[in-house]
């Protein structure tokens, strides 16, 4: 497994920052006191991709649970999940389906425990843009529009039909924003490219997307948002959005994690130490929107120091 030190670990051109834990209900960070570390749990897998770099249905699911386990110190996966998730839950599995998407095989591994904590298949949503799926079915089949609520324009998927959400992103380097993770995947629960909240107006890709972390505070997401579960299997470390072969690679990992800023700062590493290897630079531009999720909106912890990774090899 690669080594992660604490120098590389900060996002280049960002200045180290201060912040307490991510705010989200039902065993989460919110819990945590500002004092605390926020803790990621990194899990790869030399079996995780096939040489055509298909994902193992079996090692995915296998990686999930021990990462599960690992994080919320119970002893079995059905236990871990109920730490999150209520079997009376709407559960809102927000993937990734632009460019460099989510693996169908993570989202099935998620899917699979929820239905083993009760979560029945008719209230899961799987889910981005304006189009979703339910249940199982769902991983592939997303023919449902539920819209947008017409002042925030924001998707009632988020306003009105989930109590909890996982936040399933990809990982991606991106030539405006930075970085495309956990706080930025929210961008896919908008109509449009602007927010609206409380009457004021924040325009998604304005200075780098710094303010598209903005999402992660209003209590409609923080208030649900239960875990980040991060598809790490293959990266993109450059020139993202658009996908190019070139950049991506076989990292064969997942993240877990109840603070999307530090997932996201764990996740930079990993596009950095790519683009180290092919000489391709530090990061470009900035990744703005990490370092002032922390700052400005206090939803988790962008400081090294307080970030506890856990590596585990499967």
């Amino acid at each position: 497994m690669d080594k992660i030190t604490r120098r590389q670990f900060v996002i280049r051109g960002s200045s180290a920052a201060l912040g307490a834990a991510v705010g989200v209900k039902h065993l989460s960070a919110a819990e945590k006191k500002p004092e605390e570390k926020s803790r990621v749990v990194l899990v790869r897998s030399e079996d995780a991709l096939d040489a055509n770099a298909r994902p193992s249905s079996e090692v995915v699911h296998k990686m999930l649970d021990t990462a599960l386990v690992r994080f919320s110190g119970e002893t079995t996966p059905k236990a871990a999940w109920s730490k999150y998730i209520k079997s009376s839950d709407v559960v809102g599995v927000k993937m990734n389906v632009m460019v460099n998407a989510t693996h169908p095989e993570v989202v099935r591994a998620i899917i699979t425990r929820l239905l083993d904590v009760g979560v029945e298949d008719r209230n899961i949503i799987t889910w981005d843009r304006n189009n979703a799926g339910i249940g199982m079915k769902g991983v592939e089949v997303r023919n449902r529009h539920f819209g947008y609520d017409s002042k925030t324009h924001i998707s009632k998927i988020v306003t009105e039909k989930c109590t909890a959400f996982i936040n399933v992103p990809g990982i991606k380097a991106h030539w405006v924003a930075g970085i495309a993770v956990a706080l930025k995947n929210w961008v896919g629960a908008v109509r449009g490219l602007q927010l609206s909240d409380k009457g004021v107006t924040y325009a998604i890709h304005a200075d780098s997307c710094a303010e598209c972390c903005k999402f992660n505070a209003m209590s409609v997401i923080r208030d649900k948002c239960r875990l980040v579960i991060v598809d790490a299997l293959r990266p993109l470390c450059h020139v993202g959005p658009q996908l190019n072969p070139r950049y991506l690679w076989p990292y064969k990992g997942l993240l877990v994690s109840t603070d999307p800023v530090a997932v996201d700062v764990v996740s930079a590493q990993i596009i950095q130490e790519q683009r180290d290897k092919l000489n391709l630079g530090p990061i470009r531009p900035p990744a703005k929107h990490v370092p002032l999720a922390d700052t400005k909106y206090h939803l988790g912890n962008s400081d090294r120091d307080k970030i506890e990774l856990l590596r585990i090899s499967v």
